[in-house]
């Protein structure tokens, strides 16, 4: 017997004075919910989806509009009204499976039925409709599936959005931002967070990408990102946000490594004062929460967030900034004996001396001997530096 069974069931037996409700919830307890994600069933649920959609369009030329109108409302009818009914009385999983493929029914009629009636929308308001639409089933449903799919809905409607009109759709940002970090707060589950702060970074990309605004602007919008993780993420648990905003602004600072130079510095024009306000803001906002907090080393984070860009040299201060910040948690983590802190400073040693090599030396080198030299030195890097890491497990562990 399952636990919902048991529940059912154990009902009954109160009713009938064959336990008491202690000994109910005592049987309840002995068998514990099950996480199980329904990995199979969301899956199976797109490929059905697509199923239909393919099937669809393939024969969507030989059919009426007053057939396609019949096909679209009776299968999106089906789809949620079944996939109610087995949510409330059969089985949860397969409900959401069965009203997750309405939903992508939902979202190809948008499009068909605007096709249908020459209807262009000079937007990517389709999916601002659909994606309001997922997030509509979240609210009654409270399952993480339709959190995620909204997610994806509102990022392929950004890229679109970006791609074929050059504009950012602030609708849908709102709704990411206001409803769905809603849900992400109230629920703080790691993988929420997690899908939440890699939706963020790719909302910000495209913000600056499609709206013409300089790329130094996706500092501010990174270092947000991090002073906002000590508000949502509880103490004890991961820092979701804070690490995806280091690895951004790492790969932003690698992006100037290469490619930020005297001729790029020159093109930059004055309205770069109104960034060094705002960045100004919330890096002095973010200093001070460093140095209020336990772990005062945390602080070698925002070195990664100066910005360099206004220098004719703007590509080398970016790399000795990666320098640095490898070196200062490298002794960080020797002096204190955190293996962490220690496997964080090799990792990004290594990842930028690797960067230096190669951005210094592909030009002036024989290609087999670049990187026959390039692997010799990463060696005998990787043997010393995994050496003293070695130390640390052995003297003090990871804190």
């Amino acid at each position: 017997m399952n636990r919902d069974q048991l529940i059912k069931e154990s009902k009954k037996w109160v009713e009938e004075a064959i336990i008491s409700d202690a000994q109910r919830e005592l049987l309840i307890e002995r068998y514990p919910k099950k996480q199980n994600k329904p990995l199979l069933l969301t899956f199976a649920a797109i490929f059905i989806g697509l199923g239909f959609l393919t099937f669809i369009a393939s024969n969507w030329s030989y059919l009426t509009d007053l057939g396609r109108m019949g096909i679209l409302l009776t299968s999106l009818t089906g789809f949620y009204l079944g996939g109610d009914w087995v949510y409330r009385k059969r089985s949860k999983r397969v409900g959401i499976s069965l009203i997750l493929i309405a939903l992508l029914v939902f979202g190809s009629s948008i499009f068909l039925i605007g096709q249908m009636y020459h209807y262009t929308s000079f937007s990517a308001f389709p999916f601002l409709l659909w994606s309001i639409a997922g997030f509509v089933l979240y609210i009654f449903f409270k399952d993480t599936t339709f959190f995620y799919t909204t997610i994806a809905i509102i990022s392929a409607g950004q890229i679109y959005s970006a791609l074929v009109y050059q504009s950012f759709h602030v609708w849908m940002s709102l709704l990411f931002i206001a409803g769905l970090g809603w849900i992400m707060v109230k629920k703080n589950t790691y993988p929420q967070r997690l899908v939440f702060g890699t939706g963020y970074i790719l909302q910000v990309i495209l913000l600056v990408l499609s709206e013409g605004i300089p790329y130094y602007w996706l500092l501010t919008f990174f270092l947000l990102l991090y002073i906002i993780d000590d508000y949502v993420i509880e103490k004890g648990k991961t820092h979701v946000f804070k690490t995806i905003s280091i690895f951004s602004v790492f790969i932003l600072l690698t992006f100037q490594v290469f490619f930020l130079g005297d001729d790029y510095v020159g093109e930059l024009t004055e309205s770069s004062l109104y960034f060094f306000l705002v960045w100004a803001a919330l890096f002095v906002f973010a200093v001070i929460r460093s140095a209020l907090s336990s772990t005062n080393y945390y602080w070698i984070d925002l070195l990664l967030f100066v910005p360099v860009f206004r220098f004719g040299f703007g590509d080398l201060l970016s790399l000795i900034l990666l320098f640095m910040y490898a070196l200062l948690w490298l002794i960080s983590g020797y002096q204190q004996e955190v293996a962490r802190w220690v496997n964080k400073g090799t990792f990004v040693f290594l990842i930028t001396t690797f960067i230096a090599y190669f951005q210094l030396a592909w030009d002036f080198m024989d290609r087999s001997l670049f990187f026959f030299v390039g692997g010799v030195m990463l060696f005998a890097l990787s043997y010393f530096l995994e050496k003293k890491r070695r130390t640390i497990y052995k003297g003090g562990g990871e804190k």
